[in-house]
Order: structure tokens, then sequence, then C-alpha cells
């Protein structure tokens, strides 16, 4: 499968994403826009047509197999295990709310349309528990519970955010709470997941994150020519220190009053990638401009060094969404919800692949890469800031801050 072949259907796709990610995410007949568009033929037919293309590249990397072709493997097959499994897993995913009160069992749950469902397990909540900071935010809301199974078993513990409890293939997640009345909340809300497929998710997650490990260590550049890159590498250190004071003091994550679902494992390593990405690929926007405003001048060296800087910061880039992914996992129980800042981070990524197969199919058109470069860094910007103003996200994305 030759690179080519994969730039118009990136190109499709990053466009209806853009476009998922700008229309406000409203109900239309009592059913969600946002599902409506996931069942959109043409939204379909593109992922579906970047699957095929994805995994006949993972086997044209397997035939010809050559060590520098390692990390293009890990990463195409990656993305067709962890699309197909969470794409055969969404019609089998089940997803429930259960709102158990105080010293009393409960053993019903309903769906997202309102339907009452029997999962086989008992909750009772025996005491909840709310801390907050001084200003009257959250910083810890918890509920002690027993879980009693059809089959027999018998569990007592804490849950709360960011810290599920699986019985009998179900995870239990701390969902809410009586906010109007706070610690004196009568009752907790639980969410219910049971996810048949996360297993092939978590194998496609994997394959990824080591393709993003491989595409670092093996386009980092030759012994003979890492002296050209100290420059750039200490001017990278240096934007990605500002971006992560930018982000530190623009968001108030410097204030110590994180809510319950920031307070994870994953919060650092999950902004400290993503502000390395951005500075590799700012590094690299600014190479795009230079050499478009060079033109003739332009040397191969130059051009080089843009590929590499797109290379590791991509890789960056994957690992930063990655790692959000499996956060959202343990926080609210789906690894992907189609959020307008991870539709804009999808759209990001996709952009940036484009440059990487344009670069590959035609490595004349340099020119064409720069300008797809100016484009996916402005994607970039939406997706690390310019989300706070777009109306698709007011009110209802969970990452505005």
């Amino acid at each position: 499968m030759h690179a080519g072949a994969a730039v118009p259907c990136l190109v499709y796709a990053a466009a209806l994403t853009m476009l998922m990610g700008l229309l406000p995410q409203v109900r239309v007949g009592g059913i969600p826009w946002l599902s409506q568009m996931l069942r959109f033929w043409p939204f379909v037919l593109i992922w579906t047509w970047m699957m095929l293309i994805s995994a006949l590249a993972a086997l044209n990397h397997l035939l010809r197999w050559k060590i520098k072709e390692i990390p293009f493997l890990l990463n195409h097959l990656g993305v067709v295990v962890a699309i197909v499994s969470a794409t055969l897993g969404h019609a089998d995913i089940k997803t429930l709310e259960l709102t158990a009160f105080t010293g009393k069992p409960e053993w019903r749950a309903v769906d997202g349309v309102g339907m009452v469902h029997e999962p086989g397990l008992t909750l009772e909540l025996h005491q909840f528990t709310l801390e907050e900071y001084d200003n009257g935010m959250p910083k810890r809301f918890a509920s002690d519970i027993s879980v009693s199974s059809n089959d027999g078993k018998n569990v007592r513990a804490t849950v709360e955010v960011n810290k599920p409890l699986k019985v009998n293939g179900w995870k239990i997640y701390q969902y809410g709470y009586d906010m109007a009345r706070g610690a004196d909340s009568p009752y907790s809300v639980f969410q219910l997941v049971r996810d048949p497929w996360i297993a092939g998710v978590y194998a496609g997650i994997a394959l990824m994150l080591a393709g993003a490990l491989c595409l670092m260590l093996f386009m980092a550049p030759r012994p003979a020519g890492r002296k050209r890159y100290v420059r750039v590498i200490g001017f990278v250190f240096l934007l990605a220190a500002a971006f992560l004071s930018l982000t530190w003091f623009r968001s108030g994550l410097r204030l110590k009053t994180l809510v319950p679902a920031l307070q994870s494992p994953w919060f650092a390593p999950h902004i400290v990638v993503y502000m390395f990405a951005y500075a590799l690929l700012g590094g690299a926007t600014i190479m795009a401009v230079y050499m478009l405003v060079r033109k003739e001048k332009t040397t191969e060296k130059e051009i080089n060094l843009t590929d590499n800087l797109v290379y590791v910061g991509l890789a960056f880039l994957t690992f930063g969404m990655l790692f959000g992914a499996l956060w959202a996992k343990e926080a609210w129980g789906t690894y992907w919800s189609w959020d307008p800042k991870e539709t804009w981070a999808a759209a990001t990524w996709l952009c940036y692949l484009v440059y990487l197969h344009l670069r590959k199919a035609k490595p004349a058109e340099w020119r064409a890469a720069c300008v797809v470069l100016l484009i996916s860094f402005v994607c970039l910007q939406i997706c690390w800031w310019g989300i706070n103003y777009l109306p698709s996200a007011q009110g209802l994305s969970i990452h505005t801050y």
C-alpha cells in the first residue's frame, strides 16, 4: 500500500473531524447530534477506508520486514486493533447509571434512554464522604459501598473518582451526588460499565505507544549529524517550558484546588508530553515558515530537520492523546467520548499524519507539506486554547478551563 493512497483519506477524515468539532453538540429529534454524526455515512465510510488502508499498510510493512519499518508497522497495526476493537465494542458495551440511597440496597440501573436494567449486582451505600476546599470546590468525594452479585460474591470497598471498583466484569465508577446538599447527600450516583472489547482497545493502545517510542528512537539523527541539532533541541526545551508555563498560569492549574478528576497519576505525564509535542511541532512550524519564505534557497538539511521535528513531535502528541484516553477510562469509564477537545485532538493528529504521508509519497512537494504543517499548527492552537471560545464546547466540554 503506497503512502499516497492514505493522503486523500486522511484529508477527508481530518476535515470531517474538524466539522464535528465546530458544530454545536445539540439534540436533533431527541437524539444527540454527535450520535447522528457518528452514524453519518460519509464519516463511517472515511473511517472504514482509513482502517482498510492502515491494515494493508501494516501487512505491507510486515512483508517487507526491515528494522526501520518497525515504528510504522506498530503504529498502523495499533490503529487498526484499537479502532476496530472500539467500533465492535461500541455495540456490546453497556453503560448504566445506578443511584443508591444510604442504607437501601439497590439492584436496578438505567441506561442512556431511561430503560431499567438489572446488571446482576446489588449495591448498598453505607456512607458518602465529601471533602471541600476553602473556596467550596470539591476536593474528594467517595462512597463506602457493599456489592453483592447473583453468583454469591460480596465485596465492600470505597469507590471514588479515578478509583473504580471491578466486580464480575463490571466497573463501578463514582459518578455524582446531590450537589445541593453536598456532604449531607443522601445518595450516590454510580456508573456501571461493562466493556468486553476493552482488552483489544488496550492492546491497540499498547502497540501505538510502542510505535511512538520507536518513532522517536529510530528517527533520531545519526551521531555524525547530531551536532546540528543541539541548538534546535535547546530551543525546543525553552519552547516547551514556555508552553508549560502558559498552560500552568492560564488554566489555574497552579492552584492546589484540583477537582477530583484531575487528581490522577496520569495528570503530570499527560500535560508534560503534550507540552513537548507542542514545542517540537511549534519548531517544525517555524521551519516551515522559514522554508516557504526562502523558497529556492531551502536545503535538504532544513527539510530533514523539519521532518525529524514532526516525527518526534507526533510521537509525543500520540503519547499525550493515549495517556488522556487511559486517564479518561479510569476517571469516567470511557476512553473516548468525542468531547470537543478530544475531537480537535483527533483532527490535529490526523493533520500531522497527512504531512508524514505526503512527505513519503511526494518528497519533492515540500512546499505543499509546509502548508499542511501551518494548517496542522492552527488545529493545534484550537485544541490547546481555542477550544475555550468555540460554541461547540460552551457548557458542554469537560476540558474548558
